[in-house]
C-alpha cells in the first residue's frame, strides 16, 4: 500500500493499481499509463472537491486495479447532492478529454492522442450503469426517487453481481485469443470487491440515517 498526498487529498494506492501501471508500460504504452494514474487521480479529487464544496468532510481515495474509491466522513449524502458528487469526476475527464481533442487537431501532438485516450476511457467507463461505478450510483439515485432507498440499492447490487459475472465469464472465454483478455477477468474481480468495499464506506452507508431524515423531509 502506498499512501501519499494529492491537492490536500490522501491517497491509498493499492499495489494492483501498480501493476495495471507496469503492464501498460510493458505493453509499450508508458505515456497511457502515467495519464491514467494521474487523471484517475484527478477524476477522483474532482469527487471530493464537489463533495466538499456541498458540505461534506473527504476523508481520503482508496485505488484499486481499475480505479478508486472516495470515502467521506459521513455515513449518507443527500440524493441531490450525489448528482452532482457523482457527476465530478466523469465530467472533468469528459472537458480534459474533449479539449485535448481539439488540440490534437490543431497540433499534432502524439502525446496528446494518449492524453485524450485516458480521460476518455476513464469518464466512459466510469459512465457504465453499475454499481459502484459513478453510473451505476447515478442510476441508483434515480431508482430511488421511484422506489426507495433499500429497493433502489438491492436492483443495483444485484444487477452488479450479475454484470460482474457475466464479465468475468467473457473474460475467461476470450483469453484463448490473447493471454491479456485476463484484465478483463480482473476487472470483473475488481468490480465486485470495490462494491463491497464500497457498502461499507459507501456516500449511502447509514440506512437508518436516511430513513431518519427522510421522515423528518429533510432530504
Amino acid at each position: 500500500m502506498i499512501r501519499f498526498n494529492f491537492i490536500g487529498l490522501r491517497y491509498n494506492i493499492h499495489f494492483t493499481f501498480l501493476l495495471l501501471m507496469l503492464l501498460l508500460l510493458f505493453l509499450g504504452n508508458g505515456r497511457l499509463a502515467v495519464f491514467s494514474a494521474l487523471f484517475s487521480c484527478l477524476h477522483e479529487y474532482a469527487h471530493a472537491w464537489m463533495a466538499k464544496r456541498l458540505g461534506y468532510s473527504p476523508i481520503k481515495v482508496s485505488a484499486g486495479l481499475f480505479g478508486g474509491t472516495l470515502h467521506l466522513q459521513e455515513g449518507y449524502i443527500k440524493p441531490a447532492d450525489g448528482l452532482l458528487v457523482h457527476s465530478a469526476g466523469p465530467f472533468v475527464n469528459l472537458s480534459i478529454g474533449l479539449t485535448g481533442f481539439f488540440a490534437l487537431k490543431i497540433t499534432g501532438w502524439d502525446w496528446i492522442y494518449d492524453l485524450v485516450a485516458a480521460n476518455l476511457v476513464l469518464a466512459l467507463f466510469n459512465l457504465m450503469p453499475f454499481y459502484p461505478l459513478d453510473g451505476g450510483k447515478l442510476v441508483g439515485i434515480y431508482i430511488t426517487h421511484f422506489l426507495g432507498y433499500k429497493k433502489a440499492y438491492i436492483i443495483s447490487r444485484t444487477f452488479s453481481v450479475i454484470f460482474s459475472v457475466s464479465l468475468f465469464l467473457l473474460g475467461l472465454y476470450l483469453v484463448q485469443y490473447n493471454i491479456v483478455n485476463l484484465l478483463i477477468c480482473a476487472l470483473a474481480i475488481n468490480l465486485y470487491m470495490a462494491g463491497r468495499e464500497d457498502s461499507k464506506y459507501s456516500f449511502y452507508r447509514l440506512m437508518s440515517i436516511y430513513t431518519a431524515l427522510e421522515k423528518e423531509n429533510r432530504i
